[in-house]
């Protein structure tokens, strides 16, 4: 074989990324243990994408730096969290940790059209697990911050003029005073934390 031709033809650079389907991939490694040549070839390659990346490397913002940090540790709380210490949903909420302890503190919940129970109710923050298969109908609130996290199932959301499609892990926060209502758009029941913080 000419390793020359083979080195030229990139499939190197494609494993070095992760680029290469299974077989492929199978086949470069048998190459790497047949022609201990194209291991060195392999370890330039990782080199210079490294030198490549650290020339070119940007330094977020600060702004962009604190929303990682924030989503870091909400993600910290969430997965330490228990029934009696829930952490505020957020857009950094990840809905698998809700999943996770939904499904063994309340396991009957996932096998239910209708269902609802209050997680949390103190110092003016009220959680609700949720799960409908029943539109909600137009609500408006003047006393409260309503959110809410979608943890299983589609629905559609129309907040003011506004209209968008939530699946699971998506999120949204309900500005006060605005109409809004939610319509189920899958076959499953909508499964979700809602979750309401006194003004």
């Amino acid at each position: 074989m000419d390793l020359a031709i083979y080195i030229e033809s990139g499939i190197l650079e494609l494993f070095v990324l992760d680029l290469l389907n299974e077989a492929e991939r199978a086949e470069v490694l048998d190459m790497l243990v047949k022609f201990p040549v194209l291991k060195q070839e392999v370890q330039e390659i990782e080199s210079t994408l490294h030198l490549y990346a650290d020339a070119h490397a940007i330094e977020p913002s600060k702004s962009l730096k604190a929303k990682i940090e924030t989503s870091i540790a909400v993600a910290a709380l969430e997965q330490n969290m228990d029934m009696n210490h829930l952490s505020l949903i957020s857009t950094h909420s990840d809905y698998r940790n809700w999943l996770s302890l939904i499904s063994k503190e309340f396991p009957t919940a996932f096998e239910a059209e209708e269902y609802k129970e209050v997680l949390r109710a103190e110092d003016g923050i009220t959680q609700v697990l949720v799960v409908t298969l029943t539109d909600i109908d137009t609500e408006t609130h003047d006393d409260v911050h309503e959110s809410f996290l979608i943890l299983r199932g589609q629905c559609k959301c129309t907040v003011g003029e506004e209209v968008f499609y939530l699946n699971p892990g998506g999120f949204t926060q309900i500005p006060l005073n605005e109409n809004h209502k939610v319509e189920i758009t899958s076959a499953e029941p909508v499964m979700a934390i809602a979750q309401y913080v006194a003004v």
